[in-house]
């Protein structure tokens, strides 16, 4: 039997913006609820495989329960904006992938859906929705797949299964809410009657009437319930019946889903980023252009040097083992080979073409320029032309993107695999229509890819190690492991278990030595955190404890810092990544091995710095920032007293704590100034007063009264503060003073600890 999957669009798209975090498009657009009712209808596309499909809606109008009752649905909360202007973009979405929508003022989508699962008798009817009303149309080849938690947590009911797991029969879900009635739409029912007494009753008597026509059968308590809210229960009758007989001129054929996809829906997901969602089944393979492709052999060079003679702009790219080059409307294909029985080039081979290609006076257009120079290294070959980094354009465009390889850009772009080079060109296209003329272009061009160049030398260049002194680190970690796991099972006085298991140690901590667990939360398997924050909290009382989180500090020292660098040495040297990319503020990073992050405040930091030395003939220099935060917060704000404070070289901390400790400058003490650092810090990073509590060791009150006198002797920071979340708000993004663009969506969650996540 060919199947009808039926949508409750209202119920769906709102589960589904509720269990989505926020999200939105470069132009502000909050979309986390149509992503996730598309993610989900996608799901439903390719476990149900329907050949029929259909939307319904609610509109913004009254009903007939409305005009019936002047209560119904009264209570409920209106849509949040966020999720209000999704509405009518999800309507536009549908109709780009030509999927039926229906919906009739007067009627609620309940009523649309329930007449259309009466309509047609030779198809199986598959019903999504949250509200639990839809349960009284389970029927024969009608199910109703209920989302439970979310959109993918569903509970399918069927004719078959629905006594049991709901304990009523489908009809009789309108008998239960005209007795215990429903908060969620504001019908009535019985008063005093709630769930259970509903369904013993009707357990019993099966239907309203049937309960009616038995009062004297019950408790007189019950009875008069009964007796004082008969009205309210047949209106509650009424309200709760979904309306099977809509006037809706609706045909089966109408519902056809047609798939694959059009185009013109290829766009619309396109324009609202649903880059891995065009990536499916659902969308045609690839899309139609006028680039051929061409695979070259070792004899087809000359010729490709011919055409390339007179070409100034070129897209290129490796991936795959295969190196991609698009010009002159044709991508050409060299296979890389590794022996001599495979077809395709040797590095070697291929090298005098590449040198032409990357030679003065031509533009590269590429994915990753750091990365492909490192390649390029391996073949002899330096990049002497102009290049443009596609992946460092689109990551200043909008720096939440994940970045994308070639491969990834084909699928963007609907291409075959085969256009890496193609795809790459046109994503520069894309890229340079949106920077032209903007901030972004000018942060491109002055500042990341000029800094491009000089990380790419950082990285050839490496730092030197000093070879001998890993063993020595390695045994003097390691020796200390061993000597504090042998204290550790002695204190515990159990035999040696795996210190690195949650689960055991758990079991060790609270059951076997029956610490106080109270206020600690249970994992996933119902064992407590053993989380450093807990275990901090235990070692104000337990040895152990102490021991254990100084066996995590050295395992980690020794895993990171010598085990973990130790392989990545060639030579003396190791050779970092530093990435333009990683961060969402535009912060540089280093990986493999993180370079910025050797700890230098313990005596091991400092102990482990000396691992990195010098090339001969050479020294390291060490520059720092003295409070550059405060500094550039001086500047921001324009706040004249600490601008004031900086110019006349006075201690900065010293100075707050003088304002907000209300002593002379000269009597501030040692533990004054450090309270005021913490102050200071702590508001430039929007903390709270219950968070500042936390690191004074005060009380919230007394937190806030700091606060205040901060802001009161620096109203200038305050204003700044507020007017950057206003702005942001408005724009949905902040600006650096270089124009780089940090968005920031969850200023327009709905949830309030989001929200102010994201003002902070």
């Amino acid at each position: 039997m060919e199947k009808l999957v039926l949508i409750d669009g209202n119920s769906l798209l709102n589960r589904a913006f509720y269990a989505m975090k926020v999200f939105t498009t470069k132009e502000d657009l909050p979309t986390n609820g149509i992503f996730g009712f598309i993610k989900l209808i996608f799901k439903i596309m390719e476990d149900e495989q329907p050949t029929y499909f259909a939307v319904a809606f609610d509109l913004h109008a009254p009903t007939f329960r409305h005009k019936r009752y002047e209560g119904y649905e009264a209570t409920r909360k209106p849509m949040p904006e966020e999720l209000a202007c999704q509405v009518p973009v999800l309507k536009d979405l549908l109709r780009s992938m030509n999927i039926c929508m229906v919906e009739r003022e007067g009627y609620e989508a309940d009523d649309i859906i329930g007449t259309i699962s009466r309509a047609f008798e030779d198809v199986h009817v598959l019903i999504y929705t949250g509200d639990r009303d839809s349960y009284q149309l389970v029927k024969e080849n009608v199910d109703v797949c209920f989302t439970k938690r979310g959109v993918s947590d569903l509970e399918h009911l069927t004719v078959k299964n629905f006594f049991e797991k709901v304990g009523l029969e489908p009809w009789q879900i309108i008998e239960e809410k005209s007795l215990m009635g429903d908060s969620s739409d504001n019908i009535p029912g019985v008063k005093g009657i709630g769930p259970k007494s509903a369904m013993e009753l009707l357990q019993k008597y099966r239907s309203l009437d049937g309960v009616y026509e038995h009062l004297e059968e019950l408790t007189l308590a019950t009875r008069k319930k009964l007796e004082e809210g008969r009205e309210s229960a047949y209106l509650s009758h009424e309200l709760a019946t979904i309306d099977t007989n809509v006037p809706l001129s609706i045909t089966k054929e109408a519902c056809r889903l047609h798939v694959p996809f059009s185009e013109d829906a290829r766009a619309a997901f396109t324009k609202l980023e649903f880059r891995s969602l065009v990536d499916s089944s659902f969308f045609s393979a690839a899309r139609t252009h006028s680039v051929a492709v061409k695979t070259c052999a070792i004899a087809d060079l000359d010729e490709v040097l011919r055409d390339f003679a007179d070409v100034t702009e070129f897209a290129f790219c490796i991936e795959e083992n295969v190196v991609h080059a698009c010009f002159k409307e044709t991508e050409y294909l060299f296979p890389l080979r590794d022996n001599f029985l495979a077809p395709g080039f040797f590095p070697e081979e291929l090298r005098p073409a590449l040198e032409v290609f990357f030679s003065a006076g031509h533009r590269a257009l590429v994915p990753d320029v750091k990365a492909l120079a490192h390649k390029l290294d391996d073949y002899g070959v330096k990049i002497a032309c102009e290049a443009e980094d596609v992946s460092l354009m689109r990551y200043l465009i909008d720096s939440s993107r994940r970045q994308s390889g070639a491969q990834e850009l084909t699928k963007d772009f609907a291409l075959d695999a085969n256009l890496c080079a193609y795809a790459v060109k046109l994503s520069y296209d894309d890229a340079k229509e949106q920077t032209q003329g903007t901030a972004e272009e000018a942060l491109y061009r002055e500042l990341e890819l000029p800094l491009l160049y000089i990380l790419l030398d950082m990285e050839r260049t490496g730092v030197r190690v000093d070879l001998g002194k890993f063993p020595v680190f390695s045994e003097r970690f390691n020796r200390e492991l061993e000597q504090l796991s042998k204290q550790i099972f002695d204190l515990a006085g159990v035999r040696p278990f795996n210190l690195n298991s949650p689960f055991q140690l758990s079991e060790v901590l609270f059951e076997k030595l029956g610490y106080n667990a109270k206020g600690f939360k249970k994992n996933a398997r119902g064992g407590y955190s053993t989380s450093a924050e807990v275990l901090e909290k235990l070692a104000e009382e337990h040895e152990i404890a102490r021991l254990i989180l100084r066996y995590r500090e050295v395992q980690k020292l020794l895993s990171t810092y010598v085990d973990g660098i130790r392989p990545l040495v060639a030579g003396e040297i190791v050779h970092t990544t530093y990435n333009q990319m990683a961060t969402t503020t535009g912060r540089l990073s280093s990986a493999n091995p993180n370079l910025q992050n050797i700890p230098v405040r313990t005596e091991e930091g400092r102990e482990l710095r000396k691992l990195f030395i010098p090339r001969e003939g050479n020294l390291f220099i060490d520059a720092d920032y003295s409070q550059i935060e405060l500094r550039l917060l001086a500047h921001f704000s324009e706040c004249a007293p600490l601008i004031e404070a900086y110019n006349a070289g006075r201690d900065i901390h010293a100075a707050t704590a003088a304002q907000v400790f209300g002593v002379p400058l000269g009597e501030v003490t040692p533990v004054q100034r450090r309270r005021a650092k913490t102050i200071n810090f702590g508001i430039i990073y929007g903390m709270s007063a219950f968070g500042l509590s936390k690191d004074l060791d005060c009380s919230a009150s007394e937190a806030q009264e700091y606060i205040d006198k901060y802001f009161k002797e620096y109203s200038s920071v305050k204003e700044y503060m507020d007017e950057n979340v206003r702005k942001a708000k408005e724009d949905g993004y902040v600006t650096t003073i270089l124009g780089r663009r940090r968005y920031i969506p969850e200023l327009k969650s709905s949830n309030r600890n989001q929200r102010a996540f994201g003002e902070r």
